[in-house]
């Protein structure tokens, strides 16, 4: 046993959570290494007849970790051995990456309260993590690292930016928790340094032009603010805190209504007097029939490859007919950059190419908005641009928002196939592969992923009767531990569900870590505490 006055177990338990913390941004070795230092330290402490009696009377911790069991029992029906040892993603690997469903309720659930006091500095430490790796990725995306970005989500270097976005929005809230509660007293400074920290991470959501991240704030924000309003009785703060968000709902309607009605704004073409020849005399290539459209520019019309191939070999390394630097035709991407800037696809275009302009083509975007990197226009066309596509019959392969069209309509048939009890834990992936096989699915092999949405994994896997299940194990805790008004708890929950709806958010160790730690920290870890605002 260890009775040192600093190195005990408390100190070592509260070591574990902080390492863990830290660890979420930056590195899933180190959340690895910490839930090692808080088993071991659990272990070691022994008190196992307390600990014992805590986990038969604190039902919500049994409850949670019912969700591995399920996991467990999944094996049952899975496929042996594909299923299991199989490539990819496997049962195994699975219930691996899953162990933090069966850890750290335990640890955490029979372990001493953190009060206010831990919790915030442990909350701090995570806060200033996420705000360092947000400022390496500002340094990697203005060029001062070595690290190769060719596209703005690159500039996320530890972990998938959809899973930083999401830390990014638990920081800022509980920034905007520590300042408003009235459980919290901070200094002048404090709050000062709070607001521009807040500040800061809204706008580097923006830079990182995660569209999960951005809903997440927004929608959090929302609720959050009906929220407040409810809780305070002054009938002129409820009537502003109404109109502000009414505000916010209109303007971002008609900010997207505005880019669509951009989009489909087209420029006139008279097929008759239409020019043939390019300025130097070679002839035009006009396609009347293609509906490809780049800011209001037809892109099969004024091409003169000839022209295009000479003119660009000489001011690029990349050749004409190779591929850019995301491993698309550069022919293609010069075709559709020159359209989105209203250049004709010809030598008289090629020379008012910018250097900018060159590097961007080289780097693979296909059009010019994407210059501007820090606006949010760039991705909002982006997804209008590949659902025009994918209506107008393209193949969606590589294009996120339209994939995930096809893989709604593959779950959909998995589902009707396997409604009760599921495919079995580690079976989704190889389940959705034979589906797009007897669908003769447009997307590429590397492109057939599963789901992008975790409570249609959960019901893929375990079918309707493990769904259920999953989901009362999750949400009963709320109602056993007394946390529906926890301020910061339903927050956390807020965030954690939109982002479920959108990816796999416990498929990757990343991803359950955040959730379990979170979940647990908030609903088991804390001192029962009322609260106020």
């Amino acid at each position: 046993m260890l009775n040192y006055r600093i190195i005990n177990h408390n100190n070592l338990y509260y070591l574990g959570l902080t390492v863990l913390a830290i660890a979420l941004p930056v590195s899933v070795f180190l959340m690895s290494v910490a839930q090692f230092i808080l088993v071991i330290n659990w272990i070691l402490e022994g008190n196992f007849r307390n600990k014992y009696y805590t986990l038969l009377h604190r039902k919500s911790i049994l409850l949670f970790v019912s969700v591995y069991i399920v996991h467990i029992l999944g094996l049952i029906y899975t496929n042996y051995p594909e299923g299991f040892f199989g490539e990819g993603y496997n049962a195994l690997k699975d219930i691996r990456i899953k162990l933090p469903v069966l850890l750290l309720p335990v640890i955490i659930g029979t372990s001493e309260g953190l009060d206010l006091k831990k919790l915030k500095y442990l909350l701090l430490l995570f806060i200033a993590s996420v705000t360092a790796s947000t400022l390496i990725s500002t340094a990697t995306l203005l060029g001062f690292t070595n690290y190769p970005v060719n596209d703005i989500r690159d500039i996320s270097i530890y972990i998938s930016h959809i899973r930083f976005s999401l830390l990014i929005n638990m920081a800022i809230f509980s920034l905007g928790y520590f300042l408003f509660s009235k459980k919290t007293v901070l200094s002048a400074f404090e709050k000062a340094l709070f607001t521009v920290v807040i500040s800061w991470l809204i706008i580097f959501l923006f830079i990182l032009q995660s569209l999960t991240g951005i809903t997440v704030l927004i929608i959090s924000g929302l609720i959050l603010s009906c929220y407040i309003a409810g809780k305070v009785k002054n009938l002129y703060f409820r009537i502003f805190m109404a109109g502000v968000t009414i505000t916010v709902i209109l303007f971002l309607i008609l900010y997207v209504r505005t880019i669509i009605t951009k989009y489909y704004t087209m420029e006139h073409i008279e097929r008759e007097t239409i020019d043939k020849v390019t300025l130097l005399g070679n002839p035009y290539y006009h396609n009347f029939n293609s509906t490809a459209v780049e800011n209001g520019h037809y892109v099969d019309l004024f091409v003169c490859e000839k022209e295009l191939r000479d003119s660009w070999n000489r001011i690029s390394s990349i050749k004409f007919d190779s591929l850019d630097n995301k491993k698309q035709e550069l022919k293609a991407t010069l075709i559709r950059y020159l359209t989105s800037k209203g250049l004709r696809k010809d030598a008289g275009g090629i020379s008012r190419l910018s250097p900018v302009d060159i590097a961007m083509i080289e780097k693979g975007y296909a059009n010019c908005i994407y210059k501007n990197r820090r606006s949010l226009y760039p991705r909002i066309y982006e997804i209008i641009w590949e659902l025009d596509r994918y209506h107008k019959g393209e193949n969606p392969s590589g294009h996120s928002i339209s994939q995930r069209i096809e893989y709604f309509k593959t779950e959909r048939l998995i589902i009707k196939n396997n409604f009760w009890f599921g495919v079995g834990t580690g079976d989704a992936q190889k389940e959705f592969n034979l589906q797009y096989s007897k669908m003769k699915s447009p997307l590429k092999p590397e492109c057939r992923l599963r789901a992008h949405n975790q409570f249609v994994t959960f019901f893929i896997t375990f079918g309707f009767i493990g769904f259920l299940w999953i989901m009362f194990a999750i949400i009963y805790p709320i109602k056993l531990e007394r946390r529906a008004g926890d301020f910061l708890f339903i927050i956390f929950l807020i965030i954690a569900f939109i982002s479920m709806l959108n990816e796999d958010t416990w498929e990757t160790q990343a991803g359950v870590t955040f959730f379990v730690f979170f979940y647990v920290l908030f609903l088991m870890g804390r001192k029962p505490e009322s609260e106020k605002y």
